[in-house]
């Protein structure tokens, strides 16, 4: 399900806990970074960040590099929107998906109330370590020269849902508040994806009013949510 696989790319904030197989890095154990790790999940209203976002797809010979704002209100809206390569957004809110496409007159919408607590069980936002433990292992791997002053956490998936899509999925937090600063995302089908947040602001002044996708009355509105697996969206423009 494409739903299951994109709740999965963009939201590998969501946690699970096991032992760690290999040593940690130098500092905190698993244990105690998990533990800040849910004081912070516990701490977050709203969230906001800019991302770079890299799609690589085995059938392209380069990778796909898009970038735009992330936002965050629990318990049930995320809105991600894209300025390049093209401007679009994606927003979930009160159980419902819009997408909206404006430079290729486009839009969609889909009832979600049926998969949103599912959507949002993956983003991890506000759920304690033991939650999450449901749906993925966890363990410390070494965060590379590149990515010092972070901490990174391997997610393997448990649940076969999650498994038909996703090969793994690594998470790497900031050492100082918790807070994700790259996500890579590693399919089954060798095709992957990754995403870099900067500027995160934990707790902004986000009103309700930006998870209204405002569609003009020409625009065609179809019921689907291609939107949600950008690659697929990219390959139908």
């Amino acid at each position: 399900m494409k739903l299951t696989r994109i709740a999965a790319v963009v939201a590998a904030v969501s946690i699970a806990v096991t032992a760690s197989p290999a040593a940690p890095p130098a500092g905190e154990s698993l244990p105690q970074v998990l533990e800040r790790f849910d004081r912070v999940q516990a701490s977050i209203r709203t969230l906001s960040a800019q991302f770079v976002q890299t799609t690589r797809n085995p059938i392209l010979k380069e990778p796909t590099v898009a970038k735009g704002e992330f936002f965050l209100t629990k318990p049930d809206a995320v809105l991600w929107e894209y300025t390049s390569p093209e401007p679009m957004r994606f927003c979930v809110a009160q159980g419902e998906y819009t997408g909206y496409f404006p430079e290729r007159k486009r839009a969609e919408r889909r009832d979600i109330k049926r998969w949103s607590e599912q959507l949002f069980r993956f983003f991890g936002l506000g759920q304690g370590s033991a939650e999450l433990g449901k749906f993925y292992e966890i363990a410390l791997g070494d965060p590379g020269p590149e990515m010092k002053g972070s901490y990174l956490l391997v997610l393997s998936p448990k649940k076969r849902r999650v498994k038909k899509n996703v090969e793994e999925v690594k998470l790497w937090v900031d050492a100082t508040n918790l807070l994700p600063v790259r996500i890579d995302y590693i399919g089954k089908d060798g095709g992957g994806r990754e995403i870099r947040f900067a500027g995160t602001r934990l707790n902004p002044d986000l009103s309700a009013a930006l998870y209204h996708v405002d569609i003009p009355k020409d625009v065609p509105v179809s019921n689907g949510f291609s939107g949600l697996d950008l690659s697929s969206a990219r390959s139908s423009h």
